[in-house]
């Protein structure tokens, strides 16, 4: 793993915490406006191989495990090792989202991207809460219909803390990484001809 890429698993690390932090006693005060869709994005398109779709993934893992098990063990009757696979699912078709549009990043990428992983993971997460079989919603067009009406009040915190924090994090990446010193070339520096 090279130095910026160092960097994106810590600035990944740091952003997991957002999952954290609006946390009291035991609700989210602020639901849905995390960094978890910019962790993806920032992964698809600064980390190279396997190691894109690997890191982010299991970040959300880890930050699940403490999640389900610790802050809201309420919710369930035993320990939870895996979180939603819709979750995970939303969240990797929207670091292959983001590698596709960030191929040639800018700003105004980064704001579209953004904005539809939080369209992506609204659809993607409100379809496996309507196809769950253990759930409340008749299997026809208006359990989908009302699946998705119920997801609406999240919906635009998500939008905003999938812009706010792509945002946060790109920035950040580009402000220390702009600051890196490239330690190779102070050790062995090229040859003057």
């Amino acid at each position: 793993m090279n130095k910026k890429e160092l960097l994106v698993l810590v600035l990944m690390i740091v952003a997991i915490s957002t999952r954290f932090i609006f946390i009291v006693d035991g609700q989210s005060i602020i639901p849905n406006f995390t960094a978890v869709a910019a962790i993806a994005i920032l992964g698809a398109s600064h980390l190279r191989g396997v190691k894109k779709w690997f890191i982010p993934l299991v970040i959300l893992w880890a930050s699940d495990l403490i999640l389900n098990n610790v802050v809201y063990p309420q919710y369930y009757d035993s320990f939870q090792v895996f979180g939603s696979t819709w979750v995970y699912s939303a969240f990797l078709c929207i670091g292959v989202m983001a590698y596709f549009l960030l191929r040639k990043a800018s700003w105004g990428k980064l704001l579209l991207t953004s904005t539809l992983g939080a369209v992506l993971f609204f659809l993607i997460t409100n379809f496996g809460s309507w196809i769950n079989p253990t759930s409340p919603y008749v299997k026809d067009l208006s359990g989908l219909m009302a699946s998705y009406t119920a997801g609406v009040p999240f919906f635009r915190n998500a939008i905003l803390g999938d812009i706010f924090f792509s945002f946060v994090l790109f920035g950040a990446y580009e402000f220390f990484a702009s600051k890196m010193i490239d330690v190779d070339s102070i050790i062995a520096p090229k040859a003057i001809a």
